[in-house]
Order: C-alpha cells, then sequence, then structure tokens
C-alpha cells in the first residue's frame, strides 16, 4: 500500500502535467485504489494538492500549467490582430488608388503639352485607358465601349467610331481583348456607340493578352 508520503511524491514527480489515480495506483491498482482515492480526498481537503478532471497536481504547479498557457494567442487578441490589418489593407488600398489618379494626371498633363492628336492610340494607350475605367467603375473587366472611347478622347485621342472600332475588331480576331455582347441591347444608354456585327451587337472589352 503507497503512503501518503508516496503519493504526494508522484504527484510531485509529474509535475506540471498532473497524475490520475491509475498511473498512482500501478500495478496493484485493483488492491490500492479504493485507499489512493481516500489519501487524495485527505490531501484534497488539506489544500496539499489540487484537482483538474481525472488528474491531480501538487498545489502550485497547476498555477504553474496556467501560466505558461499565457504564450497562447487569445480569440480577443486574433480578432484584434485581423481587425488591424484589415484597417492597414485598407489603407494600402486607398495609397494604391491616389497612385493611380497621379499616374493618370500625369498622363493627362503630358497629353495636354501635346495637345489633341489624330494618331490613333498604341496598344499601350488603350491598355492605360481599359484599366482606368475597368478601376474607376469597379467594372469587373467588363469595361463598356462607350466609357472606353470616352477615356481616350480625353486623353488628347482625336478619331472617329469607325476608326476605334476597325481597331477593337483587330485585336479581338487577334485574342489581345474579347469584345461581349450586350444581353438587353435596347436598354443601354449608349447603345450607339457599341459594335453591330455578325455576332451580334458587342458592347464590353475584356482585356486578355498583355505583353
Amino acid at each position: 500500500m503507497k503512503s501518503k508520503e508516496d503519493i504526494l511524491e508522484i504527484i510531485a514527480n509529474s509535475k506540471d502535467n498532473g497524475v490520475t489515480v491509475t498511473a498512482i495506483a500501478g500495478s496493484r491498482k485493483k488492491k490500492d485504489t479504493a485507499s489512493i482515492k481516500e489519501t487524495l480526498s485527505a490531501l484534497l481537503s488539506k489544500r496539499k494538492i489540487v484537482k483538474t478532471g481525472s488528474r491531480y497536481y501538487l498545489m502550485g504547479m497547476k498555477k504553474q500549467r496556467r501560466k505558461k498557457s499565457a504564450n497562447y494567442i487569445t480569440r480577443e487578441e486574433v480578432e484584434s490582430l485581423m481587425g488591424e490589418v484589415y484597417k492597414d489593407i485598407a489603407r494600402l488600398k486607398d495609397q494604391i488608388d491616389r497612385a493611380f489618379e497621379y499616374v493618370d494626371e500625369v498622363y493627362l498633363n503630358f497629353r495636354s503639352i501635346n495637345k489633341v492628336t489624330n494618331e490613333l492610340p498604341s496598344n499601350n494607350d488603350l491598355l492605360i485607358a481599359y484599366d482606368n475605367v475597368n478601376r474607376m467603375q469597379n467594372a469587373g473587366d467588363s469595361v463598356p465601349i462607350p466609357d472606353f472611347k470616352k477615356e481616350l478622347r480625353k486623353k488628347g485621342f482625336n478619331f472617329t467610331d469607325d476608326e476605334i472600332n476597325k481597331r477593337l475588331l483587330e485585336m479581338d480576331k487577334a485574342e489581345i481583348i474579347y469584345l461581349q455582347q450586350a444581353n438587353n441591347p435596347d436598354e443601354l444608354e449608349n447603345k450607339k456607340e457599341g459594335i453591330h456585327t455578325e455576332r451580334g451587337f458587342l458592347f464590353y472589352i475584356t482585356w486578355i493578352k498583355r505583353s
């Protein structure tokens, strides 16, 4: 039979892992379990040990175990951290938007110095106009052709609808862009600025291949 001192020693050796009645009893658990439980009850009442679940700890050792858990981050701390991350993302998005606006302003100023040009825009000019409209309207990569043309004219390009439509159809054929049909063309305000083809009424641009 294990004495009170034996049991205290076993619990002390378990440190912050704690120990069960079965582990204390060892190979003679059937014979000693009842007396061990009585001893443990007495030690608990005298506050020599503490019990959590089925495990027994030396008084003070369980507190040490709780202290170690302080190294783990809590749910509240995670939520607070994620809140700061989302704020940083929002600030970064604002900075990116301002950067785009600055680049666009510089580009417009450059065009204003050279005034209006009758030359057709390059593919890079077309891509800049596409990206600007896509970003400003949050168009989801389906940019309306009238708004695309308006952005090009704002940048100083002077062209006819036939000229730019022909250019867009050539780019569509080369799979640089994809011209999409409008589902309900009669409901569009600027339907005159779309492109009528055998495929149907084309009204949106999606840029596919970037050089």
